[in-house]
């Protein structure tokens, strides 16, 4: 399942910043290496959302920096939500 999460979450961050899935790595600094703002930020919450049929609040949006931090995010809900 970790696995999966990864490789979606790449393709979400991928599909926003106009990279491949397979150049974005966990250690990538989500506005620095992969230039995500605010807008963008709020774009792949929505996209995590309807994907997976969960609500991210805006308190936990605000602590994300790193794509492996996004994921570890993820798969926390995921396993919350079950």
């Amino acid at each position: 399942m970790q696995n999966n999460i990864e490789q979606e979450m790449k393709e979400i961050l991928s599909k926003l910043t106009g990279g491949e899935p397979d150049e974005i790595s966990l250690d990538a600094d989500l506005v620095n290496d992969l230039g995500i703002d605010s807008l963008k930020v709020i774009e792949i919450a929505t996209e995590v959302e309807r994907r997976y049929k969960i609500k991210i609040k805006d308190s936990q949006l605000v602590k994300l920096r790193k794509v492996g931090e996004t994921v570890a995010l993820l798969k926390e809900m995921l396993e919350d939500k079950t």
